[in-house]
């Protein structure tokens, strides 16, 4: 034997390398031809209800509600209202704002704003419920800003700071703070160094489930 590789050995390796050749073809043909996976995104969407029009919402108005919004592959995480419930800010998250307005029509709901909140200034767990301390209100604070936002005067009003959401735009942030009254809440904000646009109560939640 001279360590030259016979005419037989050679077809072997040829159709070997043809072999792999082609399998690794078919993993790089079915990677490309994959769809990537869909990104979701967050918004708070706001809406304006008549008078008595969320008293009715019970476990089976929810899950009618999380069907219609699953079908779209849209989910409710919480709804902030005021006393009166006729005005709502719900957290929701989507493939587009195009699928959650969907989904509000398709449940029948009313939409003033969508408004993408991409990131989490304060972060809380997805879908967290939220206690209150006796003697506290809940309020919604809305800023033009995503500025940093001093809380050193937090304690000095009694005024707790539970999240806050920015918006994808980075020109506005919303933040939802726990305090004893409004007045406490207005001078907290007012101490911040950040200007803000609206203080709002909201004491009532509504979970999905």
């Amino acid at each position: 034997m001279d360590g030259n590789p016979s005419f037989a050995e050679m077809k072997m390796m040829k159709a070997f390398c043809a072999a792999m050749a082609t399998a690794l073809a078919g993993i790089s043909v079915g990677a490309t031809a994959a769809e990537p996976a869909q990104s979701t995104h967050r918004y708070l969407i706001e809406r304006t209800f008549p008078s008595g029009a969320l008293d009715g919402v019970d476990a089976a108005a929810k899950q009618k509600v999380n069907a219609n919004n699953k079908s779209l592959d849209v989910n409710w995480e919480k709804s902030y209202a005021n006393a009166d419930k006729t005005k709502t800010y719900c957290v929701y998250t989507g493939p587009s704002e195009s699928a959650v307005r969907a989904a509000a029509r398709l449940n029948g709901l009313p939409v003033d704003v969508v408004t993408e909140i991409a990131s989490d200034i304060k972060a809380e767990p997805r879908g967290a419920v939220q206690h209150i301390d006796s003697g506290n209100h809940r309020y919604l604070v809305r800023r033009s800003s995503m500025a940093k936002v001093r809380g050193d005067s937090d304690q000095k009003y009694g005024v707790t700071l539970l999240t806050s959401y920015g918006t994808a735009d980075q020109h506005s942030s919303y933040w939802v703070y726990a305090a004893p009254n409004f007045s406490a809440v207005e001078e907290a904000a007012k101490a911040s160094g950040v200007p803000f646009e609206s203080i709002v109560e909201i004491p009532e939640t509504l979970y999905p489930r």
